[in-house]
C-alpha cells in the first residue's frame, strides 16, 4: 500500500485504463510459470497480487487486543456476523466479502479449501474446543461472505491482535501490510497506543503508508474528543487521519433501528472513508505495480539459484514432504477429521430436523430456526398457518373477555337478588334494568364469538387443505440439505485424492524448469515492452529499477535443466474419510396428521341469554 505522494498525479486518467491490461500480461505469466512447483511460493505471490488486482479495494482493521476490532466490522455489517470474546480474540485473518450466499471458506496452510455453513464461524474464529484448535493450527486465511451492500465495492480484513510487548516493535504480517490498500488503525478510547505500536506505525511511514486512526469506544468514556485531541498531537504525524466512532451504538442503532444512536456512533464518517478509499483507483493501480516490480525482484532471485542447486533433491524433497513425513501426514489427517465430524454433527442435526414436531406450533418454531426451510412456497404456508393461529389467540381472548365479564355480572346480581344470573334469566322474575343492559351486551360479545368462530373453521380448513403438500415439500427440502452436508464431505475426500493423484505425478515434473525458459521468452517478447510504455504512472526510479531487473532475470541461462526422473512416489493409498451416515442417522419423517394441527382446546361458543319479562 501507497499513499498519495508516491502516486504521481498525472496517472489518474492512464491508471484507469492500464489495470486490466497489466492484469491481462500477469496473467498470461502466471499461466506459464504455473507449471513449476520450483518457485511455488513466488507463483502464489503472483497469483495474490492478480487477484488483489481484480478484487474490491481491501480495508485492513489492525490494532493490539481488545480494541473492538471486531465490534467494528460487526457495527459496518449492521450485525453481529462475527464472534466476538473476552477471553479468545479472533485467531485467523478474516476477509469479509460481498456474497449472495453468506457463507464460510477455510484456507488452509497445504492449500485446502473447506466450505462451512456460517454457523461454524465461532468454531474458527474464536472457539476454544479442541476441534477449534486443530483446525485453527492449519488455517492460513478465512474469507466470509456476506450480503451487504458496502462489500460489494471493499473487501474488509478483521486482522489477529498485534504481537506486542517488551519495547520492541510490534508484529503484523507484512505480507497482509502490502496486499491491503488502506489501513484502519484501532485504538481504544481512553487507550494510548503503546511504544511497540509506534514504532509499527513509524515504519510503515518510511514506506509512504499513513494508516487512518479510527478511536473506538467513544460511548464508554467521559471525554472522547479530548482523548483523540491528545493522541492527534502526539502521533498525527504518522497518521492520515483520526476518526471517533462508537462500534456498540453502531449495531445497537442498526438492529433496533434508532436514528439518533446512529448519529452519536458517527459512523457515517466511518462510512465516507470506506466509500472514498475505495473509488481511489490510481493509487491501487500504482500500488499493484510496484507490487510487481517487488515480485520480480523475487523472482530473478529464484531463476538466479536454479543453475545453483540440484533440481532432482527439491523435487524429491518436496515429495517427500508430503509422503515420508508420518506425522505431517497424521495431523492432516486429524485436521481433516475434525471437517468431517463437523459435517457429520450437521448431517445429525438436518436428519432430525423434525423429530421434536408433533403440533402446527412447533412446526413455525422449526421453520424460522432453519433458513433450509425457508423459500415462497413455504413462506406462503408460514402465512396461512400464522393467519390461524392468530384467529384462535384473538377468539381465545374473545372468550376469556366474554367469561370475565359474565361472572363479574353473575356475582353482582348473587349480591343484590340472592341468586345467580342464570337462575334470574330464566326464572319468573322482574328483571333489573341494570342487568337486562349487562346481559344484552353480552350477547353482543357473543354475536362477535361466533362470528371469529367462523373465521377460525374457515383458515383451519386452509390450513389442512395444503398441509399434507406441505409436509412433502419440507422433506424434499430436508433431503436437499442432507446431500448438500454429503457433497461437502464428498469434496474433502475428493481433494485428498486429487492431492494424492498430483504427488504421484511430481516425479514425472522434474524436467518443469523448461517453463521458466518459455518464462523468459514471454517477458522479453510482450510484458518488457508494454511495462516499459510511457502509458504507465512508474517514476524514473520505477522505471530503471524495472529495466535493471528485468535484464537481469532474461541473462540466467536454464538451457542446462533437461533432467530426467529417476524416482517413483511412494505408492501409499490414499484413505478416504468415511462418512457413512444414513443408516447412522436416520431421516425423522414429517408426518402431521389432522388433530396434530387443529387446536383442541377451543372454548366452546357461549350460548346467547334469553331474557324473560315478567306478565
Amino acid at each position: 500500500m501507497t499513499n498519495n505522494n508516491n502516486t504521481p498525479n498525472e496517472a489518474t486518467t492512464s491508471a484507469n485504463n492500464t489495470l486490466p491490461q497489466l492484469v491481462d500480461q500477469l496473467r498470461q505469466l502466471y499461466s506459464i510459470i504455473v507449471q513449476n512447483t520450483y518457485v511455488k511460493d513466488t507463483v502464489k505471490h503472483l497469483d495474490r497480487i492478480i487477484r488483489d488486482a481484480n478484487n474490491q479495494t481491501m480495508i485492513l482493521i489492525v490494532g493490539k487486543e481488545r480494541v473492538g476490532k471486531t465490534t467494528l466490522v460487526n457495527g459496518l455489517l449492521g450485525r453481529e456476523v462475527l464472534f466476538v470474546s473476552d477471553q479468545h480474540p479472533t485467531g485467523v485473518n478474516t476477509f469479509i466479502r460481498y456474497g449472495e450466499h453468506e457463507e464460510i471458506k477455510a484456507y488452509f496452510l497445504d492449500g485446502v479449501v473447506a466450505t462451512f455453513d456460517m454457523s461454524k464461524l465461532e468454531l474458527l474464529t474464536t472457539g476454544d474446543t479442541f476441534a477449534s484448535q486443530i483446525l485453527r493450527e492449519h488455517l492460513d486465511y478465512l474469507e466470509v461472505y456476506v450480503k451487504n451492500d458496502l462489500l460489494k465495492s471493499v473487501t474488509i480484513i478483521d486482522s489477529v491482535s498485534l504481537e506486542a510487548g517488551g519495547g520492541e516493535m510490534a508484529y503484523f504480517s507484512e505480507a497482509l501490510l502490502k496486499r491491503v490498500d488502506e489501513i484502519f488503525w484501532t485504538l481504544r478510547a481512553g487507550s494510548m497506543a503503546i511504544d511497540a505500536e509506534l514504532l509499527l506505525i513509524e515504519s510503515l511511514k518510511n514506506k509512504g503508508v499513513e494508516p487512518l486512526c479510527v478511536i473506538n469506544g467513544i460511548d464508554a468514556v467521559d471525554d472522547a474528543d479530548a482523548f483523540m485531541k491528545a493522541e492527534q498531537q502526539r502521533i498525527g504525524h504518522l497518521m492520515s487521519n483520526f476518526l471517533a466512532v462508537s462500534a456498540r451504538n453502531a449495531l445497537e442503532a442498526k438492529q433496533t433501528n434508532n436514528q439518533e444512536l446512529w448519529q452519536k456512533s458517527q459512523y457515517d464518517y466511518l462510512i465516507n472513508e470506506i466509500h472514498r478509499v475505495a473509488k481511489n483507483s490510481d493509487k491501487k493501480t500504482y500500488a499493484i505495480l510496484i507490487r510487481f516490480l517487488q515480485w520480480l525482484e523475487r523472482f530473478r532471485f529464484e531463476l538466479t539459484v536454479i543453475p545453483q542447486r540440484d533440481p532432482f533433491q527439491s523435487a524429491a524433497e518436496h515429495i517427500e514432504r508430503y509422503t515420508g513425513d508420518t506425522q505431517y501426514e497424521f495431523s492432516r489427517y486429524q485436521r481433516d477429521l475434525a471437517i468431517v465430524q463437523e459435517y457429520e454433527q450437521e448431517y445429525e442435526q438436518v436428519a432430525n430436523t423434525f423429530k421434536k414436531v408433533q403440533t402446527l406450533y412447533q412446526l413455525l418454531q422449526t421453520i424460522a430456526q432453519h433458513d433450509y426451510l425457508q423459500d415462497e412456497k413455504v413462506e406462503e404456508f408460514t402465512e396461512i398457518a400464522v393467519h390461524y393461529q392468530q384467529m384462535l389467540r384473538e377468539y381465545r381472548n374473545m372468550h376469556s373477555e366474554y367469561i370475565h365479564e359474565y361472572e363479574r355480572l353473575d356475582v353482582q346480581h348473587k349480591k343484590i337478588h340472592g341468586k345467580g344470573l342464570m337462575k334470574a334469566i330464566f326464572g319468573q322474575h322482574t328483571q333489573n334494568e341494570f342487568f337486562k343492559e349487562r346481559v344484552n351486551k353480552l350477547n353482543e360479545q357473543q354475536v362477535i364469538c361466533v362470528a371469529q368462530y367462523d373465521k377460525i373453521q374457515q383458515a383451519e380448513t386452509s390450513v389442512l387443505q395444503i398441509m399434507q403438500d406441505i409436509q412433502q415439500h419440507l422433506m424434499e427440502l430436508v433431503r436437499a440439505r442432507l446431500a448438500h452436508v454429503e457433497h461437502k464431505a464428498q469434496k474433502l475426500n475428493q481433494q485428498r485424492a486429487k492431492e494424492r493423484r498430483q504427488l504421484k505425478l511430481y516425479t514425472d515434473k522434474l524436467n518443469e524448469f523448461s517453463c521458466l525458459m518459455e518464462a523468459q521468452g514471454y517477458m522479453k517478447d510482450h510484458l518488457q515492452p508494454f511495462l516499459m510504455s510511457e502509458q504507465l504512472p512508474l517514476k524514473a526510479k520505477d522505471l530503471n529499477m524495472l529495466e535493471d531487473t528485468m535484464q537481469a532475470i532474461l541473462d540466467i541461462d536454464l538451457s542446462y535443466n533437461g533432467l530426467l526422473a529417476r524416482s517413483q512416489v511412494k505408492n501409499t493409498e490414499n484413505v478416504a474419510i468415511p462418512f457413512v451416515v444414513q443408516d447412522k442417522y436416520p431421516l425423522y419423517i414429517l408426518n402431521l396428521k389432522e388433530e396434530d394441527v387443529k387446536s383442541n382446546d377451543i372454548p366452546e361458543i357461549p350460548n346467547k341469554l334469553t331474557i324473560q319479562y315478567e306478565e
